[in-house]
């Protein structure tokens, strides 16, 4: 197997997506499309691969960025998956050999940060004393198949009966004034939980519309109140899977129920497409109320690995 990096202008795109179909949305070119644009100049993608008779079987994307002359490497950024992917008949041995040069790779890059996500554990036999592990997690509905959901606490459903009779109306994010006012309401809701600064761009949020425009691959609704917007989700399909990413609301209209009107919507949609799974995102631990909120839907406890590194001079400098 030859171990070889592409950049985004160098990868043959329909190899990638092929191989991108045995992973998550956060493994397509798309979202490494939207991260390296997001994040401005300083950052660009790169796809690792494992090549045997001219094909992709292993590969794992990544972004690298530059900032003050430190160098980092994210598989992928923001926690987003990254895992390696196993392309149909890659075995063991050859994961295994993919992940020593991903190993050697690293090393030689001298990257001042390297946070890789593993979701499927496909590093878990990888012991190395630069890469730090720990484990967090996300909360997954698993729908039956039957053509509707039925959340185990039954109160969900009232709440959304109380939504569905406000004088509400749910609208596609498709422009820059829908753009506007979602920025506006994430940053009320990053605000209310204490976030110190916005941990995205509206830069960020524009290149999602930019590269996904009139693409199969996102949900992107809102709920509005005379025109005025008081809720918004973004969510991002691929495969079996529904990611519901993003949901911000302005709290003084929750009496009108938008997050659970604009997860419904969402959940309809996954169940009109034959989705599987709904990712309704990692949480942390010390967040309570929203973990007992992703339960109730039905969300069920799903761990995963991270792994990071920052060098000594990064620590120092806490970049």
């Amino acid at each position: 197997m030859e171990f070889k990096v592409f950049d985004r202008k160098s990868i043959d795109v329909k190899m990638w997506d092929k191989l991108a179909l045995n992973g998550s949305f956060f493994h397509t070119r798309q979202w490494a499309d939207i991260c390296s644009s997001g994040l401005g100049h300083k950052a660009h993608s790169v796809f690792l691969t494992g090549i045997e008779n001219g094909k992709f079987i292993i590969g794992m994307p990544a972004v690298i960025t530059r900032k003050l002359g430190f160098k980092s490497f994210y598989s992928m950024p923001y926690g987003t998956y990254g895992e390696v992917i196993l392309g149909k008949g890659a075995n063991e041995t050859q994961r295994d050999l993919f992940n020593a040069y991903l190993i050697e790779y690293l090393k030689n890059n001298r990257f001042s940060r390297i946070a890789i996500t593993d979701f499927e554990g496909k590093l878990a036999k990888i012991s190395e004393p630069f890469l730090s592990s720990r484990q967090v997690f996300t909360h997954i509905i698993k729908l039956n198949g039957n053509g509707r959901h039925d959340p185990p606490d039954k109160k969900i459903n009232g709440h959304v009966r109380a939504g569905l009779k406000a004088d509400t109306t749910e609208i596609t994010i498709s422009n820059r004034d829908h753009l506007d006012d979602f920025y506006k309401l994430y940053l009320m809701t990053g605000k209310r939980h204490e976030q110190r600064k916005p941990l995205y761009s509206k830069r960020f949020f524009r290149a999602i519309l930019d590269v996904l425009d009139n693409s199969k691959m996102i949900y992107w609704n809102a709920l509005t109140q005379n025109h005025t917007m008081i809720g918004s989700c973004i969510n991002f399909i691929h495969n079996d899977t529904l990611f519901n990413w993003q949901t911000v609301s302005d709290y003084s209209k929750r009496h009108l129920k938008p997050n659970h009107l604009l997860l419904t919507s969402a959940i309809n949609l996954a169940i009109t497409k034959g989705i599987s799974k709904i990712n309704l995102g990692a949480s942390p631990a010390y967040a309570h109320s929203l973990i007992d909120y992703k339960e109730r839907w039905g969300g069920v406890r799903v761990n995963y690995d991270t792994y990071v590194s920052d060098s000594w001079i990064r620590r120092l400098f806490r970049r």
